[in-house]
């Protein structure tokens, strides 16, 4: 599980080295290989290959593959992905279409996500956002009636839609 956050840099040849603190737990923990890729806002995930295969497997699995949206899904992450391996100096390469994409030169901010997958921002394009769309009260309150749930029951927080803090509507 990854936590926090980390500054790193983009060299010249378009390389990311993977922060120490996430570093030995990515490699240790999951081995070298991980799946970059893109999808969402204008930020890049790094996933240990074998959690990213789980996704894949979820999907194939579930029946869904031939629903549009998981076609749009599958050709965006597709379209930006690629699958690298940490080298001995503790970089990956970005490809230049993704790092294109999501504007990765410089400066980045390496974010933990505890779902098992590095989250790398542009560190100006991560202040921007962050500024314009700050954490709000009724979204810590989301987030802790979601925990209170998990806490109070069965220790597994309610999936989206099924319930109060599970994104089903506001909890009364």
């Amino acid at each position: 599980m990854f936590r926090g956050s980390a500054d790193a840099r983009i060299d010249e040849k378009g390389r990311l080295k993977i922060p120490s603190k996430f570093r030995s737990l990515l490699v240790d923990s999951f081995g070298p290989e991980v799946f970059v890729t893109s999808y969402g806002p204008p930020s890049m995930r790094v996933y240990p290959l074998g959690e990213w295969v789980k996704l894949e497997d979820s999907l194939r699995k579930s029946g869904w593959g031939d629903e549009p949206r998981v076609v749009q899904f599958l050709r965006t992450v597709g379209l930006y992905g690629d699958v690298q391996e940490v080298d001995p100096q503790g970089r990956i390469l970005i490809h230049s279409r993704l790092r294109k994409h999501v504007r990765m030169e410089g400066d980045v901010v390496v974010l933990g996500n505890p779902t098992n997958f590095l989250e790398v921002w542009n560190e100006d394009l991560l202040n921007e956002i962050q500024a314009k769309e700050p954490l709000t009260e009724e979204t810590i309150r989301f987030v802790s009636n979601i925990l209170r749930e998990a806490r109070n029951g069965n220790g597994i927080p309610p999936c989206p839609g099924d319930g109060p803090g599970g994104g089903g509507g506001p909890s009364g």
